[in-house]
């Protein structure tokens, strides 16, 4: 009977942890898919308009914009992201043992590096407005002959999620002034959606012909938050100015750059003015980009990568990679190294979104379009993730929508998990019907065997209540034991067995790694109440009343 309720005890405290553990690792899970909130991906507007969309939900003041790309890398393949790693060491969730017992702001807050500002824009546009004087010519001694090419002005536009967006002006003229305009509400797939508000102007690309001389001037740049109201002039801050990266030449010459920046003082109401000369090309088209001067632009790009993923690339923490990411090699200098990252897994690689998308715009290239938005909850009982979800279905538009909530049910009805708890727990209770059962049958015989003793006992004059209390001790004694080495052993199979046996629908180890758990309370009350049918049947039997005089007589007669 003591070894039957050890088992009995044991299997419990292995059901209690169990379930406690896969519970924990379900919702783990969930929080881990869905960066603790709403994931929103997939979705099929218009990058520049999704911002301005999804910052309108509920909560949208603490929504992060979420980059991702893949890398190939030995024997699989890894996730780029790149995030605002301000905002996210700040609201993004992960558990302290996925940062290795460090801190949000610990391992991502030295990511970002310091940008221009830049020149901002006033309220929502829908509209931007400037005046473009374009002078150029084609060289008349050539041996190739070419359409020629009009050239063309793109700005740069950061938003308040930190993404840059390259918008064209309209088609400019060959030679003369024209009065341009960006309208914004078809990039943006208005009326859905809508710009992040505040923009800034951090750079300018301006194209033209590798045969062409001349000479492109952007000024009067203004502003409307209506497609076709009046306008409002925005100025350019004092002290702002350019860098230009000027394309290279095709023949390979030395000499002057291909475009610079003109070298007298422009007027108040001018961005710039950039002058090129021939490339030694054929007739096609080449870009200067243009970057507002201020911080200089980093060597490399700060990243925290995981373990697998460092293992995978052969380096470590310190080191710089060459890492590809939206057709160009980004150079990453590896400042942390962590167990995993939410929705990327173990290997991942993660970027800063201001220093990435600063580092792709001067090298004329764009950020990818895979773009997602997490809307983290604040705590158990925030509420905010499920009411942007609900706005959002009730909405027009098409994207994917992750919620904590609803992962997390999925996860925790999943019957191939249930299953073993439900069999440890009736194997418990089993165990514990025969442990009670064999303890009464044994209590019962020993009474009887012991009869004889307690009456002598009694008849030298020992009181009842004692010889009742002796019996019921020396049974409690048994009940106590077996339930405290039922406890001590339940609990080291817990931490035994329950992490290799928490897994996934696939039979595969979760991500993030399931951490044991063992309601203490719990199992107290389980060992307790498995011991209260032992002990009642030691109490009630060794109370039960003797006829001392038969039981003398019966021995005298032996």
């Amino acid at each position: 009977p003591v070894l039957l309720l050890v088992m009995a005890v044991a299997t419990g405290v292995l059901a209690l942890g169990q379930h406690a553990t896969w519970t924990a690792s379900q919702r783990d899970q969930a929080a881990f898919a869905t960066a603790g909130g709403l994931r929103i991906s997939g979705s099929h507007n218009a990058p520049m308009g999704q911002g301005g969309r999804y910052g309108s939900l509920p909560g949208g003041d603490r929504l992060v914009a979420v980059v991702r790309d893949e890398q190939p890398l030995q024997g699989g393949s890894g996730q780029l992201m790149a995030v605002d790693a301000a905002a996210f060491a700040e609201r993004v969730p992960v558990r302290s043992d996925l940062l290795d017992g460090r801190t949000g702001t610990e391992v991502f807050g030295s990511l970002a590096s310091p940008a221009p500002a830049g020149i901002p824009l006033p309220g929502s546009p829908l509209r931007i407005d400037a005046d473009i004087a374009v002078s150029q010519q084609e060289p008349k001694n050539s041996r190739f002959t070419s359409v020629p090419i009009q050239p063309e002005v793109r700005l740069l536009l950061r938003d308040r999620f930190g993404l840059v967006h390259k918008v064209p002006f309209g088609e400019l003229p060959m030679n003369g002034q024209v009065h341009s305009s960006i309208r914004l509400g078809a990039l943006v797939d208005a009326p859905v959606g809508s710009v992040a508000a505040p923009l800034t102007v951090v750079g300018a690309n301006v194209a033209f012909g590798d045969r062409s001389e001349g000479e492109v001037t952007l000024r009067n740049l203004a502003v409307s938050d209506t497609a076709d109201g009046p306008s409002t002039a925005v100025p350019v801050p004092s002290g702002a100015g350019w860098t230009i990266k000027p394309p290279e030449s095709r023949n390979g010459a030395g000499g002057s750059p291909v475009a610079a920046l003109a070298s007298e003082a422009a007027a108040a109401d001018s961005l710039f003015t950039v002058r090129y000369h021939p490339a030694g090309g054929i007739g096609d088209p080449i870009r200067a980009v243009l970057s507002p001067t201020g911080a200089p632009l980093p060597a490399a790009v700060n990243g925290v990568a995981t373990h697998d993923y460092l293992k995978s690339v052969g380096a470590s923490v310190g080191d710089t990679l060459q890492v590809p990411f939206s057709g160009v090699v980004v150079p990453v200098k590896v400042t942390g190294a962590v167990e995993a990252l939410p929705v990327a897994g173990q290997r991942a690689l993660l970027l800063d979104l201001g220093s990435v998308a600063r580092m792709l715009s001067v090298q004329d290239r764009n950020l990818p379009s895979r773009t997602e938005w997490w809307l983290p909850a604040t705590g158990p009982g925030d509420r905010i993730p499920a009411e942007a979800a609900a706005a959002l279905r009730g909405a027009p538009g098409s994207q994917d929508l992750a919620l904590y909530e609803e992962v997390s049910e999925g996860l925790l009805g999943d019957p191939v998990g249930a299953a073993p708890q439900s069999a440890l727990m009736a194997i418990a209770i089993v165990t514990a019907v025969l442990a009670a059962i064999g303890f009464a049958a044994a209590v019962a015989g020993s009474a009887h065997e012991r009869s004889r003793d307690s009456a002598l006992l009694l008849a030298l004059g020992a009181p009842r209540k004692q010889v009742t209390r002796t019996v019921a001790a020396e049974n409690a004694v048994l009940v106590g034991l077996g339930g405290i080495v039922g406890l001590a052993l339940g609990a080291l199979l817990v931490r035994l067995i329950v992490p290799f046996v928490v897994l996934t629908p696939a039979a595969r180890r979760p991500v993030p790694e399931a951490l044991v758990e063992l309601p203490f309370g719990q199992a107290l009350l389980f060992a307790g109440a498995i011991a209260v049918v032992p002990l009642l049947s030691a109490f009630l039997i060794g109370r039960r009343r003797r006829d001392v005089a038969a039981r003398l007589r019966h021995v005298e007669e032996m």
